[in-house]
């Protein structure tokens, strides 16, 4: 039982709390690249989608994202896609459109858990509740998601990493949200479902954990001497565990 100790739940977004991308990243890819030539095409160009793939997609997938994983730094999307329409010998500055398509491929997918919002609606009035996730689109795009299906509310702050410039499970960022939310790492509980991310990474700085793997999966084997302080299926089979925690003290007082 560790639940009496904690005051301070953090989560991770994708995969935790909800999906973005229940479509196969191969699918994506494909789509993303035929989306963005059609749009470029609608302006005057002549693309093909192979046209795309070079200069814009593979950079980011090849280059951007692999060396971001090894750094921790993420990506600079804007960045990476200004250099790819210059490499096109595209005139205008079309970056910030883009990530606009970008962002609503991945919201036209967006699919919440069952029992994620019941989940925070159990916790919000016990523990102070914050939020984490990696992204490389701006962070204003996911707050404006989270406030149309009701999640933001519950979350006293949030960092989407796109905004910070690392990315978990880089130990800069889990400082910071408990900055913000002045608390301490060794009554703060980080809750998500990426073993590397999210158990790695704040428990290296005396966090404590819950893994969300509902599939079962086997602990990372380069993680083997990690254990986190709760494995469950879902946040709501978590929420009750440790809300049932909380209270026992005091039935034994009764």
């Amino acid at each position: 039982m560790i639940s009496n100790d904690i005051d301070t739940v953090i989560f991770d977004m994708g995969g935790t709390l909800l999906d973005y991308d229940p479509v196969p990243a191969g699918e994506m890819r494909v789509i993303r690249t035929n989306k963005i030539t059609g749009f470029l095409n609608s302006k005057g160009y002549k693309f093909k989608p192979d046209d795309i793939e070079q200069y814009l997609i593979a950079p980011y997938y090849e280059y951007n994202l692999i060396e971001s994983e090894k750094t921790l730094r993420e990506i600079n999307l804007c960045e990476c896609i200004k250099k790819g329409l210059e490499s096109l010998r595209v005139a205008e500055d079309y970056s910030l459109w883009i990530i606009h398509l970008i962002h609503r491929l991945l919201k036209e997918n967006l699919i919440v858990y069952g029992g994620s919002m019941e989940a925070l609606e159990m916790l919000a009035p016990h523990y102070t509740l914050g939020l984490i996730s990696n992204t490389t689109i701006p962070g204003i795009y996911f707050a404006r998601d989270l406030e149309e299906i009701g999640m933001d509310k519950y979350f006293k702050h949030s960092i989407f990493t796109a905004d910070w410039g690392f990315r978990k499970p880089h130990s800069s960022v889990f400082y910071r949200m408990l900055e913000l939310l002045g608390k301490e790492a060794s009554r703060s509980i980080y809750v998500g479902d990426s073993f590397k991310n999210d158990i790695y990474g704040p428990a290296s700085i005396g966090m404590k954990t819950a893994w969300i793997n509902p599939q079962n999966k086997p602990r990372p084997a380069e993680f083997a001497d990690i254990t986190p302080d709760y494995e469950v299926k879902s946040v709501r089979e978590l929420a009750a565990i440790i809300l049932n925690d909380k209270a026992a003290p005091e039935k034994l007082n009764d």
